[in-house]
């Protein structure tokens, strides 16, 4: 009787040690939910839409080349542009062979062919372009960088060809297997024969022959991120900061210790410094653009339409990537008056160690809109010589100029230039248009 007692116990603590393995495989992950980690302390909703790396990745103006030395120049603007972009987005690129940029006559090129050039205005890592394009990039120059595409038809052949020019300014990259023909590059080239006209004298510097009459002035509402939102954005433990307020201009700092936040004009700027990043190992430019991309998704997130506008090279493990801000598909400037206008991070090894960007966001309609008009012909490359002061000019394109109101931001049309070092200058403000 005692021995079948100690079996029936035996089979129930058998029976009850089953029972507790199932819970403990199939009740893990409740278990590890309520582990926090540092990361997961403070659960942040996003401010604004996220973007991809491709989306940010586009030309600052496209230039046709018509034949008999005639040009004109498209905008991101401009329809046609919008055409021509996503055309040579469907077509594929692929047997690069590298050679040296006087493989080609480009002078005569511009002058009789007629071709399509996409002009970035900074370099764009291969390894980035082959998110825009079809491009089949060799593993041995894919981690060079390309600051211009440029296609054309031969005048006497009708031959296609299609060359990547290296931003260290000594080499090409020409796609011998494009499939593009001189149908395709007539049809974008029409797209021009009704545009503005252009004249270059050196290839580099495009004006306009006439008035360009395609900008408006407007007023365009903003509302604002507020401290805390970004506060709550940017510390894992937004309770424990403390506040500190400048005496001299009003700023005020947070910081929990680790890192800072500063808010500048009026809540209208903000500045965020993280010093605790790696040292040591290689910085890469494109994991640093891609960091940069998934810290703003994350921190603030993409209130409009920006481009990838600006990279230095990496310098004591240190990368500065700059993202331009457009209205209307036109840039925003920056001033001495007001900072705006773009987003800017420092990052070493794809960590984020200063981020800096406008806390004042604008809407999507505009009001009290203007019809303007901006010089060219003789006025125009007076103005631009007189603002060189004898530096090269790489490029000229329409901007906005914001001046601040109080529930609203007006965007002025003006011309302006990108000189060789990098210094961009207003050179001309828009005109009220005849009849406005």
């Amino acid at each position: 009787m005692m021995d079948k007692g100690k079996s029936v116990l035996l089979g129930l603590l058998v029976l009850v040690s089953l029972v507790q393995s199932y819970f403990l495989v199939y009740s893990m992950p409740s278990m590890e939910a309520k582990v926090k980690t540092q990361q997961d302390y403070v659960q942040t909703e996003p401010l604004g839409p996220e973007e991809q790396v491709k989306n940010l990745l586009f030309p600052e103006q496209i230039v046709l080349h018509m034949g008999g030395d005639k040009h004109t120049v498209f905008y991101p603007d401009n329809t046609y542009y919008n055409l021509i972009l996503k055309k040579l987005q469907g077509r594929e690129f692929k047997g690069f062979q590298r050679d040296t940029v006087q493989l080609v006559d480009w002078d005569q090129v511009r002058r009789q062919d007629q071709g399509v050039e996409l002009r970035f205005g900074r370099p764009i890592p291969f390894q980035l372009l082959q998110q825009v394009f079809k491009v089949d990039a060799d593993v041995l120059f894919s981690r060079d960088s390309i600051d211009r595409i440029w296609i054309f038809a031969r005048h006497d052949s009708g031959e296609v060809r299609t060359f990547f020019f290296s931003s260290d300014g000594r080499n090409v990259y020409e796609s011998q297997r494009a499939d593009l023909t001189a149908g395709d590059v007539a049809t974008n080239v029409g797209f021009g024969q009704y545009w503005t006209p252009y004249q270059t004298t050196d290839g580099q510097l495009y004006l306009p022959e006439k008035p360009y009459a395609w900008v408006t002035q407007m007023q365009v509402p903003i509302t604002r991120y507020t401290a805390d939102q970004m506060q709550g954005s940017l510390f894992f433990d937004p309770g424990i900061t403390r506040s500190i307020q400048e005496r001299k201009d009003g700023n005020q700092i947070y910081t929990d210790g680790k890192t800072g936040l500063k808010v500048e004009q009026a809540g209208g700027w903000m500045s965020y410094t993280d010093p605790a990043a790696p040292t040591g190992s290689q910085n890469d430019l494109v994991e640093n653009v891609v960091a940069a991309v998934q810290f703003v998704n994350q921190h603030g997130g993409w209130n409009g339409l920006y481009r990838f506008a600006l990279s230095s090279e990496p310098e004591a493990n240190n990368s500065v990537i700059r993202f331009q801000q457009y209205y209307n598909h036109v840039p925003i400037l920056s001033g001495d008056k007001m900072t705006f206008g773009y987003m800017q991070l420092k990052l070493q090894q794809g960590t984020v160690t200063s981020y800096e960007r406008s806390l004042m966001l604008l809407g999507d309609k505009a009001n009290n809109k203007k019809s303007r008009i901006l010089p060219g012909g003789d006025e125009l490359r007076g103005l631009v010589y007189q603002a060189a002061l004898g530096s090269q000019v790489e490029s000229l394109y329409p901007a906005y100029r914001p001046s601040l109101g109080k529930e609203s931001i007006t965007l002025n049309p003006v011309w302006v230039v990108r000189l060789a070092n990098g210094l961009i200058k207003i050179v001309a403000e828009s005109r009220p248009a005849p009849g406005s």
